[in-house]
């Protein structure tokens, strides 16, 4: 071999080691700073800072993010963050606008994977535990430290966990959880935020959670749920989406109240919730309309405006049927 090809040689030879540990060094994922939790009901987590074009994900207040850099941009501080849409399961890193959200330690909550060996189980599994995210909430409480909300899972599990985990002495211990099975790659529950609700500290968990009957009777649900060490315990449950198209009645016939309508063989019901504040208490408020449809027709028949105000009784809010 002649000199300078030799020479050559020995230089590449001699480089891959610093190549090798260059591409290890840029795979490795960045380790988290801090955390920050949502305090708007909408937070939007977008590829670059002020990127006002695309959204990876709208994160409702009480979300839990993990925090890795700040950046000024546009006049404005915006923070690097991990984010996971509970619909999806899987974690985007992204950015926020840091007067969106609080700013809290990195020692105020363990890793992923801590999480997942107090669960134990089928966590324990490394494949299993590869596969898992974890979308966090933080559930306030009065007089007492906050309640950590994890919905984690993988759209290659049969079923998600909705898990508590509380602070006793110093240390996280397993609350009460629900399972949640998964349908058509995506999660059974679509959006989660927290609130206070009902006046007193003790911060409510609402999600909007998938439900089906059959392929053209689905929807879905908003949730309010409080939890306790005996479990969560449902203060409201009503259709935001609600879509029963697979049968028909003979004839058209609207129900008074309109509220009865909701959920009728043919019709298409469309709603929202605010939440207004009664005294102490944000009660939630249904606004929307029901659709009624006949078969071999791509328009309504009919359509019925609804607003329901469901007030609380002391130990939930009344039904919206």
């Amino acid at each position: 071999m002649k000199p300078q090809k030799l020479a050559l040689s020995l230089v590449l030879v001699a480089s891959l080691p610093a190549v090798a540990e260059s591409v290890v060094k840029e795979k490795r994922p960045p380790s988290p700073t801090g955390w920050c939790v949502a305090t708007v009901d909408k937070l939007e987590v977008t590829p670059k800072p002020a990127d006002r074009k695309k959204t990876l994900a709208q994160l409702g207040r009480g979300s839990l993010l993990a925090t890795f850099e700040v950046k000024q941009k546009d006049g404005r501080s915006w923070t690097r963050v991990r984010a996971v849409d509970p619909a999806k399961l899987t974690p985007e890193m992204g950015w926020v606008d840091s007067s969106r959200v609080e700013s809290l330690p990195l020692s105020q909550f363990p890793e992923d994977s801590e999480l997942l060996k107090l669960l134990g189980g089928p966590y324990l599994d490394d494949f299993a535990a590869a596969n898992t995210s974890m979308a966090r909430y933080l559930v306030r409480r009065a007089g007492g430290d906050p309640l950590l909300v994890c919905f984690l899972g993988s759209p290659i599990f049969p079923t998600a966990r909705l898990q508590v985990f509380a602070r006793a002495q110093g240390r996280l211990t397993l609350g009460p959880y629900l399972e949640v099975p998964f349908a058509d790659l995506q999660a059974g529950i679509r959006h989660v935020e927290v609130r206070d609700l009902l006046g007193d500290g003790n911060e409510c968990l609402i999600t909007r959670e998938v439900f089906a009957a059959g392929a053209e009777n689905q929807g879905v649900n908003l949730v309010v749920r409080t939890i306790a060490a005996e479990g969560f315990k449902t203060r409201w449950k009503a259709p935001v989406e609600f879509r029963n198209l697979g049968t028909y009645p003979p004839k058209l016939q609207i129900l008074s109240p309109p509220e009865k309508n909701i959920g009728a063989p043919g019709t298409v019901t469309k709603g929202d919730v605010e939440f207004r504040l009664r005294g102490k208490v944000s009660e939630p408020v249904w606004k929307g309309k029901v659709e009624f449809y006949a078969v071999g027709r791509e328009e309504p028949v009919e359509s019925v405006p609804l607003e329901k105000v469901c007030a609380w009784d002391g130990s939930k809010f009344a039904p919206l049927q």
